[in-house]
């Protein structure tokens, strides 16, 4: 084995992948013309060709599937110059270096060469005391050292920022009311302003080799509606926005970076009414005017699953800018369990599109909205995926699975289940529904959501519960998330119907059952959560720093609180103490969207309602 700067990171990865160096000779090349990568194996020797060094530790991982063949040879043509994944790090949870470190690994096990750390405060910044303060902001020297740690493996990790909007943690500190315009955006034209940005910028060079930054400047739905409306009256938000861009793209020219931005804004400047229809009246004027060529945009799309619609949306992106980068969605957020099935359904069409019409970089985010939730890890088959359609047109299950082995240590049948808590009618087209958040927070005596609820869910989730603890035993490193999500089952199976029963048994004036749910299920519901709770932090703190997790104590403490109050109220009524309970008395209606006839059909974004 020859020795090179990649010695110590090959060395992590057989003892990762359980390989004896000593019985391998590895010779390889890397030679940028080679686009991919070749893996052969004679007897001991193994020779390696890529044209990235990511993709020798891809050819690693592919060499374990045949380790034990005598004779091997395999080789892979990448179609995308940029595949990753976007890594949420300012929605409550904070990734730890360790855990980084963990991804690193496994993304260049399977040949993805960036990673981003979306950060809108959780990073220090001189002399900027409450920028991400109370936040687990990574320090400078924490980001060197993922850096460094990824640039071993030969993976760029690239500064991902908020420049415009989705600042809402950093302004709601009155050190910066006066650069404020509206909740959560800066306010433009402000000198204030670029001085701030300019220390960003200045953390991030010191921080990261990449040239490529993502600055943001996504969904500033209310910009010069605030403060600067004030200040200066009415405005052309579309110039408004533009003068911006304009100044943050030459702060990063100053410190030799290429930014990209999120696509929405661009697209309604470029005269779309909205995200989501490309076939609305275009101002010619605005499309020519609109982003300059320095200036990377994403087309971001979460929802979508047929090729027709990507199709449409990347045609319309490149009338905006010559440069296009799509970036999909792994679905983890506003949940504690993942939606797969409809991950992979819209990953596999809008890959194929972006191979089609000549999008070669690509990555997919894995968001965190609504406290972080759930595991990042949780949607890890989707990760996969992105890393498979570099270079195959068609990604079967099994071969899926078989990388996801090698790439992860994971068992992708077992990943699949863990969705299952949201689909308790099965799993319907891959929709996005989210029950196991909103059964899991409604308070059952209000039943917010109870006609989303039918007869049989209890049972579903006692069943699935006793599955999800079967998979813990032979889940090896991601048994917590396993025990988290079994755990979360075990609460539903007792609460998912709760509200239903209360109201039917206060109708029939059933004191002996209320008096029941009040002294022996509503008790053993609270004990449950409790055991959720303690899974979800042993999780979460594998995981994550510390900070953050304080919101998710604050809404299951609302939970036991609440269930505890519903108890004392029922037992008051079946005694006597209490002549009726008005809450029960009144009709429950859907909470949303009353004429679906599908009952459960119902996506809750962000943190939910307790009273």
């Amino acid at each position: 084995m020859q020795n090179s700067i990649y010695d110590a990171a090959i060395n992590e990865i057989f003892i990762q992948l359980g390989i004896d160096k000593s019985r391998i000779s590895l010779e390889y090349t890397i030679n940028s013309e080679r686009n991919g990568l070749s893996v052969r194996k004679n007897g001991d020797a193994v020779s390696v060709v890529c044209s990235e060094p990511v993709y020798l530790f891809r050819a690693l991982g592919i060499l374990k599937e045949h380790i034990n063949e005598d004779t091997f040879s395999l080789s892979e043509n990448a179609r995308f110059s940029l595949n990753g994944t976007m890594l949420d790090c300012s929605r409550g949870a904070v990734l730890t270096v360790d855990t980084v470190k963990e991804i690193i690994r496994q993304h260049a096990l399977m040949g993805l060469n960036t990673i981003m750390l979306y950060t809108e405060d959780t990073y220090e910044i001189d002399s900027e005391p409450y920028f991400g303060y109370m936040r687990g902001r990574y320090t400078l020297k924490e980001l060197q050292e993922i850096d460094n740690y990824a640039a071993r493996f030969g993976i760029t990790m690239v500064p991902c920022i908020q420049t415009l909007a989705h600042l809402g943690n950093v302004l709601r500190w009155n050190t910066y009311s006066d650069i404020t315009d509206t909740a959560g955006i800066l306010l433009v034209d402000d000198e204030r302003v670029y001085e701030l940005i300019e220390k960003m910028l200045i953390t991030c060079r010191a921080a990261f080799r990449s040239k490529r930054i993502h600055i943001g400047m996504d969904e500033a739905h209310f910009l010069g509606r605030g403060k600067y409306y004030d200040l200066h009256g009415d405005c052309d938000k579309a110039e408004l926005y533009l003068r911006h861009l304009d100044r943050v793209t030459k702060l990063c020219e100053k410190y030799e970076f290429r930014p990209m931005i999120w696509g929405d804004m661009p697209f309604r400047i470029a005269g779309y009414r909205n995200y989501t229809d490309s076939n609305d009246p275009i101002d010619p004027n605005r499309i020519n005017a609109c982003i300059p060529e320095t200036v990377d945009v994403i087309y971001w799309d979460y929802y979508s699953t047929t090729p027709e619609r990507y199709a449409e949306f990347i045609h319309a992106h490149k009338k905006i800018s010559k440069t296009v980068i799509f970036s999909g969605g792994a679905w983890r957020w506003a949940n504690f369990a993942p939606n797969l099935t409809h991950s992979l359904q819209s990953s596999r069409e809008a890959l194929s599109q972006c191979v089609k019409y000549d999008i070669n970089e690509v990555f997919v985010t894995l968001w965190g909205d609504g406290g972080s939730e759930s595991s990042v890890f949780s949607c890890w088959p989707a990760v996969q995926l992105y890393a498979e359609y570099n270079f195959y047109d068609n990604v079967s299950d099994e071969h899926l699975a078989s990388r996801f082995k090698v790439c992860t240590g994971g068992n992708l049948s077992d990943f699949m289940k863990l969705e299952l808590p949201n689909y308790p009618m099965g799993i319907q087209n891959g929709k996005e529904d989210n029950p196991a958040k909103y059964l899991f927070y409604q308070d059952p005596m209000l039943g917010l959501f109870d006609c989303h609820v039918c007869k049989g869910f209890g049972e579903y989730y006692k069943n699935l519960a006793k599955e999800l603890w079967e998979c813990v035993e032979r889940a090896g490193k991601y048994a917590d998330l396993f025990k988290t999500i079994a755990s979360l089952c075990d609460v539903l199976a007792d609460k998912a119907e709760l509200g239903i029963r209360i109201k039917s048994y206060y109708e029939e004036r059933n004191l002996d059952a209320l008096r029941l749910l009040a002294d022996k299920d509503i008790p053993r519901i609270i004990d449950n959560t409790k055991g959720f709770l303690q899974n979800l932090s042993v999780q979460w703190h594998q995981e994550n720093k510390s900070f953050g997790f304080a919101v998710l104590n604050d809404r299951f403490g609302g939970v036991i609180q609440r269930l505890s109050f519903a108890a004392d109220r029922l037992r008051g009524f079946a005694d006597g103490k209490l002549n009726r309970l008005e809450e029960l008395e009144t009709q429950r209606l859907p909470y949303v969207n009353p004429n679906n006839q599908g009952r459960n059909t119902v996506y809750i974004f962000g943190a939910m309602p307790l009273n």
